[in-house]
């Protein structure tokens, strides 16, 4: 398997988690970083302390692409600087809407005209929950979406689960879903020994719980969790009148840097399949952001 050689530009939290991602996987190799000239010197923690570290992306050894990992309001200037150099770039940038239109439009005018390929928006989002969200949108064509991030804390519902025998820690959220309604999400760290079950029926036969609905997840550190700091409920539900009432709810809560530098990543692994201009990841198939790894996917997916 042939390894890609990639470069990352920036060392945020986002290049750090690019960073951090490739050690662990065996079809990329890290080539270098490109800071600014101020920051170059400035020695690197564990375990990125021998990574070679430039100014200029030409003081680095040949790369197959670079992971633009800058702030918003330099991300179309850094790729563009890259482009021109005919390397690819994967960027991240957080724009929506016509912002996100113009800045695809200018990196792919730029990409096409070096005749380089460019993956924009290949972050969280845009990027993986927008591929989320339009698959949902295919299996309820028409319907809505509603997107609800960092679901708000319930201080009051998260002590009365705290009090209750077997439950080491919890946290207590409530989410509007639709018609104005509201549903509970309950995370609870349990002590050895303590059956979910019963804990579970202890929430829900509780008083305070009875109003709406209450979903109950086991996790392994509370703590852990309010440290991520991110959440998201993607909801899809059919329109009044169609068919089969389909509702599709998604629930995750994680680090938001390494879920972008794992699709950045995954970006980077379709660039070579790429003809020359800028892409979505819409626009990609989905087996390409598996590049070489793609040949067991089906037997493990399907």
């Amino acid at each position: 398997m042939k390894r890609l050689r990639l470069a990352i530009v920036g060392f945020g939290r986002v290049g750090k988690a690019c960073a951090q991602v490739m050690t662990g996987s065996e079809d990329v190799v890290l080539v270098g970083i490109v800071r600014r000239p101020e920051q170059v010197a400035e020695k690197l923690p564990p375990p990125f302390s021998a990574i070679p570290r430039a100014a200029h992306i030409g003081e680095l050894p040949e790369v197959d692409a670079a992971l633009v990992c800058v702030p918003v309001n330099l991300a179309q200037d850094t790729s563009q600087s890259f482009l021109s150099r005919r390397i690819p770039i994967v960027e991240c940038a957080i724009l929506h809407g016509e912002a996100f239109q113009q800045h695809h439009a200018e990196i792919h005018r730029v990409a096409f005209h070096h005749k380089v390929a460019a993956i924009v928006g290949a972050g969280w989002d845009p990027g993986a929950l927008s591929m989320l969200r339009c698959l949902f949108g295919l299996l309820i064509p028409k319907g809505h979406t509603e997107t609800s991030r960092r679901p708000g804390l319930s201080l009051h519902h998260t002590l009365a689960v705290q009090s209750i025998p077997g439950v080491k820690d919890a946290l207590s959220t409530e989410l509007p879903i639709a018609d104005g309604k509201v549903q509970r999400y309950v995370y609870v760290e349990l002590a050895s020994g303590v059956d979910y079950d019963e804990v579970v029926q202890a929430i829900r036969s509780d008083p305070q719980f009875l109003d709406v609905e209450t979903l109950v997840f086991s996790v392994d550190s509370i703590a852990s969790l309010e440290d991520e700091g991110h959440g998201v409920v993607l909801e899809r539900r059919a329109a009044s009148g169609q068919t089969g009432h389909a509702r599709f709810l998604l629930e995750g809560r994680f680090d938001e840097s390494f879920l972008t530098a794992q699709i950045m990543l995954a970006a980077a692994r379709a660039l070579p399949g790429c003809k020359p201009g800028a892409l979505s990841l819409l626009e990609l198939p989905l087996a390409a952001l598996w590049g070489e790894l793609a040949a067991g996917i089906e037997n493990e997916y399907l």
